[in-house]
């Protein structure tokens, strides 16, 4: 009768765990649909670009290309992981941008710099840019402070992978944006 009990009362802690947990949405990125080719033989190169922000605030970037050595067709994307701390672990959320949605990242940091947060807001404001992936970039007016917050979110499903973006280091950011974009041309051309 005991370990009945324990084996429900332990199907209940899973069932709660499972459904607490925060759903991954399926993602769209013309990247990481080509990653998940079946039968595919992949290899991966990595190339780290500066990681914008410090200490907790911080997501490292990355370009990735992927060479399908089957039909030697390359991509490319730049990857942004964001960490998240807590007193029993420290889990990393990784979101893709592909290519072709660069020029219009570089384009929505640009105009929150020179455009959105050149002033105060005289309401309650959000600008934001989502890419295919889930990946969350943009500014929000804070009333209470009274100031703009810039963030970058990795995974949309989850405020854990948000990190705030100084105004000092949005122009890494944007750097970073230009960096991808032409490394991902020369690695994947012809």
């Amino acid at each position: 009768m005991k370990k009945l009990l324990l084996i429900v009362v332990l199907s209940i802690i899973g069932l709660t765990t499972t459904f607490a947990q925060e759903a991954e949405k399926k993602s769209a990125s013309k990247t990481v649909e080509f990653l998940s080719k079946d039968g595919s033989f992949f290899k991966k190169e990595f190339y780290d670009l500066p990681a914008v922000g410090s200490s907790y605030n911080k997501f490292d970037c990355q370009v990735l290309i992927i060479t399908d050595l089957k039909s030697n067709e390359k991509r490319g994307c730049l990857r942004l992981t964001a960490y998240y701390f807590s007193s029993v672990s420290k889990d990393s959320y990784i979101g893709t941008l592909d290519p072709d949605e660069l020029d219009a990242c570089i384009m929505c940091f640009e105009k929150i710099v020179s455009e959105i947060t050149a002033s105060p807001a005289s309401i309650y404001t959000e600008v934001e840019y989502k890419t295919r992936d889930g990946v969350r970039l943009g500014t929000y007016w804070n009333d209470k402070k009274s100031e703009w917050k810039t963030y970058v979110q990795t995974k949309s499903y989850s405020s854990r992978s948000m990190s705030f973006v100084s105004n000092d280091n949005v122009a890494s950011l944007i750097s970073n944006l230009k960096q991808a974009k032409q490394m991902i041309a020369e690695k994947t051309a012809k």
